[in-house]
């Protein structure tokens, strides 16, 4: 009996090492971490490290463009295999790594279904609301959320010298509190109220800082996320019926979908209204509106904070940045109080300033990670064709993707918005070099069937409040040194970005944001209308 046993454990052992082996050698050709062949271990600390955009790009740096970074799944720089993977007839599907985005415990949502009829069949639905036709309030929505943001500012946070008024300024904070406004406002016609409030009512932010580490868990050991379902541990995840964090938010989407249905519906034209119009049940929307909330909010305020960041540390390019804004003013093309969004994209530097700051910070730094097809692929690394086989994940590095410089120049970690500018006299090549650098940062948005849906509304926001901050306010960062507390964890956690912000004044001397404010006639609408001039610093 005991050789018996002794016998069968050996053979396990065995097998489990053969196992191992073969999975080992799948792989071998592509370079990586001395361990990586065997065991997740390395991928799990490097997603937990806080730092995993870091460590991720010195791997693509070190062993080519598609590294290796766990037994089964590779790590690719590559902006020309993404769009191979993400293209429309690709046979590359999404791999185990998405069941980590499940927010709600019975339900997948857009972001986690790997079944790829139900992907498209959802996106299909969904579409439409995003795009916002079906919702003719969507601009002002964002509007009014950027007027109530710049009231908060001048309300509590501006600093007056002259009255020994000294304030800090959290950007990190603030920027966050826009955004959700905003999704909440145009997904069920209400906003949270975090600007109204100037704080986070449900604990929300606090829960999903502490989330978002324990999700980079499921996303290296995708079969865990199957013990979620155990009565037992389900019972720890976050319900709808939660007076705080997640939860708490959950309930509240969870409250203004069922208004929408039952013997007296709410009907409204707006997101979620476009959403019932498809057929999406209610069930469906409770997933999605949460999903929404999250992965609407987090990554446009992150480019938002960024942006005004790297602006404000360097004069020359916010002087310039002013002075196009001023000159369309004078001429009439900026609208008062708040610029249009096509006139936003009418702006070069503008434009050029904020895609520089998603190449520098592109908002989503998770795997995403896409599975090769049973039959295999080959694919070109740096000049040399390497074969992936059959249910290898391959995952995106999309920091070292906006740091190539063979496509952004050698000066890659340098804020520079001129990169986008077409030199005079360039000629076809100047032309085809900023194509290629903007068909780059649009991987920030996802490309081909996994296009980010939100891409419209989040361009939208950066389009305004970028530009309208900085006509409004100075802002001057509290430490250079140290301008923030960050932390990656797919998303950037930012904290303690702290800024000293004044009023901006024209050459008259009477600040700008009661001037742009006003939208009213006679003299100060006329004033307003024609900003521009020497401001005070």
């Amino acid at each position: 009996m005991v050789h018996t046993l002794l016998f069968a454990a050996f053979a396990l052992f065995a097998l489990i090492v053969a196992r191992a082996a073969r999975r080992h050698a799948a792989l071998s050709h592509f370079g990586g971490h001395w361990s990586v062949g065997w065991s997740r271990l390395w991928l799990l600390r490097t997603q937990g490290s806080g730092q995993m955009n870091l460590r991720f790009t010195k791997i693509n740096q070190k062993f080519g463009s598609t590294a290796r970074i766990a037994p089964n799944m590779l790590i690719t720089s590559d902006p020309d295999l993404m769009r191979r993977m993400n293209a429309v007839r690709s046979p590359f599907t999404r791999g185990p790594w998405y069941a980590a985005l499940k927010l709600h415990p019975d339900r997948d949502n857009i972001t986690s279904y790997t079944d790829e009829r139900k992907h498209a069949d959802i996106r299909s639905r969904m579409a439409p609301g995003y795009a916002g036709r079906e919702n003719p309030h969507l601009e002002q929505d964002v509007d009014d959320a950027l007027m109530k943001m710049h009231s908060l500012i001048a309300e509590k946070y501006l600093n007056r010298p002259e009255n020994d008024q000294f304030r800090i300024l959290d950007l990190a904070r603030i920027c966050t509190f826009f955004t959700l406004d905003v999704i909440s406002k145009i997904a069920f016609g209400e906003p949270f109220g975090y600007l109204e409030n100037d704080e986070d009512p449900y604990g929300y932010l606090a829960n999903l800082a502490q989330l978002l580490p324990a999700l980079i868990v499921f996303g290296v050991y995708s079969e865990f996320a199957n013990l979620m379902k155990i009565p037992l541990l389900k019972a720890f995840l976050p319900k709808s019926t939660d007076k705080r964090g997640l939860g708490r938010v959950m309930g509240f989407a969870a409250a203004r979908v069922r208004e929408r249905f039952g013997t007296k519906p709410i009907v409204r034209r707006d997101m979620l209204g476009a959403f019932i119009n498809k057929g999406l049940t209610q069930g469906e929307l409770e997933s999605e509106t949460l999903t929404q909330i999250i992965a609407g909010s987090d990554s446009t305020a992150s480019s938002l904070r960024l942006t005004l960041h790297f602006i404000t540390t360097s004069p020359p390019i916010l002087e310039r940045l002013l002075a196009e804004a001023n000159a369309g003013i004078e001429a009439g093309r900026i609208s008062r109080p708040v610029i249009k969004d096509q006139e936003a994209r009418g702006l070069p530097y503008l434009q050029a300033c904020i895609k520089e700051g998603l190449r520098m910070y592109p908002p989503v730094t998770g795997l995403l990670a896409k599975r090769v097809p049973d039959e295999g692929v080959h694919i070109d690394v740096d000049g040399v064709e390497k074969y992936i086989p059959g249910g290898v994940q391959v995952g995106w590095n999309s920091w070292a993707m906006m740091r190539r410089e063979e496509i952004f120049g050698k000066d890659v970690e340098m804020y520079r918005p001129e990169r986008w500018l077409l030199r005079p006299g360039g000629g076809a090549a100047e032309v085809a070099r900023v194509k290629r650098m903007t068909e780059t940062v649009e991987l920030c948005f996802g490309y081909g069937r996994f296009g980010c849906l939100g891409r419209g509304v989040a361009t939208m926001e950066l389009n305004k409040a970028v530009l309208e901050t900085l006509l409004r306010f100075s802002l001057q960062p509290c430490s250079l040194s140290k301008p923030f507390d960050e932390k990656v964890v797919g998303f950037y956690i930012h904290d303690n970005m702290n800024f000293i912000a004044t009023e901006r004044r024209t050459d008259s001397g009477r600040d700008v944001l009661e001037l742009t404010s006003k939208a009213g006639d006679g003299a100060d609408a006329a004033e307003a209308s024609a900003i521009g001039g020497a401001y005070e610093e």
